[in-house]
Formats: structure tokens, sequence, C-alpha cells
């Protein structure tokens, strides 16, 4: 599948839950500023055109979850399994979902800066 988003993505878990679209929940794949995807292990019954309201639950931070409402932008079913890229549409916490976005790209970037000073050997014998 093609990557159409504009925005970074960040690898990340949380359990995403929205009875609506699926009687189990899935699990967060990867996530934007933009928006999300999930997987649920099991077929889900996706209306493009419609709005949900999806929950969050975020495994990295002890905070609340996320109550968002969201569409989807595609879905895929495959192996038994419901992949969707969700948009997120203004909401009560869009605001707490764009901070811990902000929050993974910091994590991210002094993740490189650490790799990169470990990676320079030559500095470290003089």
């Amino acid at each position: 599948m093609r990557n159409q988003r504009n925005s970074e993505r960040f690898e990340d878990f949380a359990r995403v839950i929205c009875d609506e679209l699926c009687i189990v929940s899935g699990v967060l794949i990867d996530i934007s500023k933009d928006g999300f995807k999930a997987e649920f292990n099991a077929p889900c019954t996706v209306d493009s055109e419609k709005e949900y309201l999806v929950q969050i639950r975020l495994s990295r931070v002890n905070a609340e979850p996320l109550d968002l409402l969201v569409q989807p932008m595609w879905h895929k079913f495959y192996d038994g399994k419901t992949s969707i890229g969700f948009s997120i549409l203004r909401t009560k916490d869009a605001t707490r979902f764009e901070n811990y976005v902000k929050m993974l790209k910091q994590d991210k970037l002094l993740e490189d800066d650490t790799s990169a000073v470990s990676l320079d050997t030559d500095s470290l014998f003089i």
C-alpha cells in the first residue's frame, strides 16, 4: 500500500476501541499528526463516509484514554484482519493527540541523536 500521508509516521502501541466498527479492540500500528493506522483481528464493517468515535488507550504514558472523532480514509481486509487508516477530525481530545505525536517526535529525535553519538567510534579512541 502506498504511503499517502504528508506527515511523518511513528510506530507506537496502543489499544484502539470502536465498538461501532468491530466487536474486538484493535491495536495501533503507527501514528502521525493527521491520523493513525489500526489493525483489528476480525472483520470490521467500515463505512468510509461515516464518522466514528474511537478510544485510544496509550501504553507509553499513564494518561486518560484519548476519545477521538475519526473518519476512515481506507481499509483492507486480509488474513482475517482488518487494517484501517483513520483521519482525525476536530474533537475534544485532538490537542492531546497532537501533543502525544509531538512527544513521539521528540523521543525519536533524542533517539537519533543518541545513536549518532554511539556510532561515532573514531572519536572514542584518540
